[in-house]
């Protein structure tokens, strides 16, 4: 080894290689002596508790598993008690592994994104959603190739399928062959003696063992994050839960608390100088006037609320686009009106009362008016012979379905997607192609904009446009309803019933008053006069 001296190389000498004549056999000679592989982390001493055998103090039996509920004495339930266990220990466990495997095999790690339409397919079976889909097949991809020994328990009706489903959760952040050596451990256990607690806590003890910082789980740092949850009760409301370690979550709440205060005191002040009498008063963060009209602060929460909702976002400098944030609020003109309560639809999925759509209305800036059938909802202006739809196509689609029309995608394709022709546009001969018409578009992400191109999936919609038929990638095919402006069917459904109960109501007054008038000529003779009869009903709208 040299160093460079005024740009000379100097020899440097290196203690215990000044024998050393050929470097490049002496380094060759090294090579081949090293390992060929870095050897495998060396682990703990393993916990005491993991040392004996484990097993628990008897096993729950058939026989005794009444015995051990004390419901010996109530033959009906104790029966019941049986058969569950009876179940459990043999078709159910059998059943739950069956189709663990049959999942798994529709698993594909080196796909990626393309593996996506594996995920539409399992959702098809399932019915579930695109996420939990995927979740559910890697979920049983683990299962299946990571804890072979312990599935098997699971077959034999010693390894309950709720165990194993906490196994599978608790070992999420190993990697595989960890897994497999929990596999290994969890295999030697008298499974079939423990109860659920005992087993609970030994699971958690091997985690540990085998890699103590899988243990514990997503760091505070990694579990930043603000989501929204729509309310599960149709009252118009949503929640934005805001996750992340303990001291900023604290510093945020404590500086929203100290602001809200500061604002309330203010409150306090104008207040008083307005029942002083003094005029031109301003009640700071008194936006909706109730201040103002009951005379008293606001309360903390509402203060803490309206900073958080109307506070200025700062982006330190980092430009925010305005079009590109907007509310789509779907209502009824007659709701708009006043004349109905019909309820509203905001984002297209959240049903919200018609007194709320009214009041968010009112603070619109603009509208985009879509001219619908007053029946049936459907577009009435005719289609285009261009590629690309009409504003007021557009906006219809993002209306009536605002997420992506892939079952099972829940993506809102106003920010991660675009309108797509169902059956492909022809730029060279249009008349022969899908027409571009709200018939023939749907919205798609990007994603399954791209998988649709490829081929992996492939659309068709019926002749009436109630139906979509969805072919996933060979495997299997769906049929969705198309969603509607049920609104608008809602309301001409009712407008219905009202006019035939008022033809109804006619018809039969009608009947009586021809009734009354030939039972007076009968009785008079010719030239009676017939009466008034019944007045004409009005009617409905």
């Amino acid at each position: 080894m040299s160093v460079i001296d005024d740009g000379v190389p100097v020899p440097l000498p290196l203690p215990g290689l000044e024998d050393i004549t050929d470097p490049a056999a002496a380094l060759a000679a090294a090579s081949a002596a090293a390992p060929a592989t870095a050897p495998a982390p060396v682990l703990p001493p393993k916990p005491r508790a993991l040392c004996r055998a484990v097993r628990g103090r008897s096993e729950v039996t058939e026989e005794n598993v009444a015995a051990r509920a004390d419901l010996e004495e109530d033959a009906v339930r104790a029966e019941a008690l049986r058969r569950i266990h009876r179940r459990r220990r043999g078709a159910a466990a059998l059943l739950y592994v069956e189709e663990m495997k049959d999942v798994a095999l529709l698993w594909d790690e080196k796909a990626g994104d393309e593996g996506d339409y594996l995920a539409l397919a399992a959702g098809v079976a399932l019915r579930a959603r695109l996420g939990q889909a995927t979740y559910q097949l890697r979920r049983a991809h683990m299962g299946v190739t990571d804890l072979p020994l312990s599935l098997e328990k699971v077959a034999t009706g010693d390894l309950p399928t709720r165990w194993f489903d906490d196994l599978l959760r608790a070992v999420e952040r190993l990697s595989s062959p960890q897994r497999h050596q929990v596999d290994a451990e969890i295999a030697g256990w008298e499974l079939a003696t423990l109860s659920p607690d005992r087993f609970r806590t030994l699971v958690r003890l091997l985690v540990t063992w085998v890699d103590e910082v899988a243990a514990l789980g997503a760091t505070a740092e990694e579990t930043r994050d603000v989501s929204l949850d729509h309310s599960h009760v149709d009252d118009g409301t949503a929640t934005l839960t805001v996750t992340g370690p303990a001291p900023e979550i604290l510093d945020l709440a404590k500086r929203l608390d100290a602001a809200a205060h500061a604002v309330q005191d203010q409150q306090r002040h104008a207040l008083a100088r307005i029942a002083a009498g003094e005029t031109g008063v301003e009640i700071p963060w008194d936006l909706h006037g109730q201040a103002a009209r009951t005379g008293k602060r606001l309360p903390l929460g509402a203060i803490r609320y309206l900073l958080l909702t109307r506070g200025e976002i700062d982006t330190q400098g980092v430009p925010v686009p305005a079009a590109g944030v907007r509310l789509n609020l779907v209502v009824p003109v007659l709701s708009l009106l006043g004349r109905s309560d019909a309820p509203a639809t905001l984002e297209g999925t959240i049903p919200i009362p018609a007194g709320m759509a009214r009041e968010l209305a009112l603070r619109a800036p603009s509208f985009q008016r879509v001219l619908t059938d007053p029946i049936t909802g459907e577009f009435l202006p005719v289609a285009s012979t261009t590629y690309r739809p009409t504003s007021a196509m557009r906006e219809h689609v993002l209306l009536i379905d605002p997420v992506c029309a892939v079952p099972g995608c829940e993506r809102h394709i106003a920010e991660n997607g675009e309108v797509d022709h169902i059956e492909e546009f022809d730029h060279h001969r249009p008349e022969k192609g899908g027409p571009t018409s709200p018939h023939n578009l749907h919205g798609l992400c990007w994603a399954h904009h791209d998988a649709k191109t490829e081929g992996y999936i492939d659309p068709e919609r019926s002749g009436d446009g109630k139906r979509t038929r969805w072919r996933i990638g060979g495997l299997t095919a769906t049929e969705v309803t198309t969603n509607r402006d049920l609104v608008t069917q809602s309301l001409a459904a009712g407008y219905s019933r009202y006019w035939d109960d008022y033809v109804q109501r006619r018809r039969a007054a009608e009947e009586r008053a021809r009734a009354r008038a030939e039972a007076r000529t009968a009785g008079a003779g010719i030239g009676a006069s017939p009466g008034n009869g019944d007045p004409d009903p009005g009617p409905p709208f």
